[in-house]
């Protein structure tokens, strides 16, 4: 009988093997653990998965920096900094009393904001074809990772890995397609 890989042994094979698997396990063992932790600071659902999504990515770009201890602890650290800045944002958004509220939409039309959209249909469409339908799926049709994951056949971690690489991958050709 095989025992489960420890942390230490599950990052040396992020690190040295590119193994994104190892980095699903650990996700999997902690993502409760850091959403437990974002969902104290933030108080909001979405808000603490998109903390801990956020936690996941930042804490596996910087896996090197990792000195060893608990890595669910370190990843709660890094969680708790981003629930933060986070919640500091929100404080210097201004807000629009209840009374200068309308319900009428804004008829304006903002020809860069037009011009943005489109460039960014372009990039998806740029797309190779699996990518394209995860993008369109999560985004679009709001369907769930859960549910993205079955669909492909990947674990759940693994969909958020895509989504962000997927992402990363959007802003370059956005970022290329201004620069010409």
């Amino acid at each position: 009988m095989q025992s489960e890989l420890n942390d230490i042994e599950l990052i040396r094979s992020v690190l040295l093997d590119n193994n994104t698997a190892a980095y699903g396990k650990l996700m999997n063992r902690y993502t409760i653990q850091v959403y437990n932790a974002a969902i104290r600071l933030v108080n909001d659902e979405d808000e603490a998965s998109d903390v801990t999504q956020q936690a996941f990515i930042q804490a596996y770009r910087q896996l090197d920096s990792w000195r060893g201890g608990s890595f669910g602890a370190w990843v709660v650290i890094i969680a708790n900094h981003i629930a933060l800045r986070m919640l500091e944002k929100e404080k210097r958004r201004p807000t629009v009393p209840l009374d200068d509220n309308t319900d009428t939409p804004d008829d304006t039309y903002d020809e860069r904001k037009e011009k943005r959209l489109q460039t960014m249909e372009t990039a998806i469409e740029r797309l190779p074809d699996e990518e394209r339908r995860i993008i369109k799926w999560h985004y679009y049709e709001k369907i769930s990772l859960k549910d993205i994951s079955t669909r492909l056949g990947h674990s759940e971690s693994n969909i958020k890995v895509r989504i962000f690489r997927i992402r990363e991958k959007l802003k370059t050709i956005i970022q290329n397609e201004e620069d010409e």
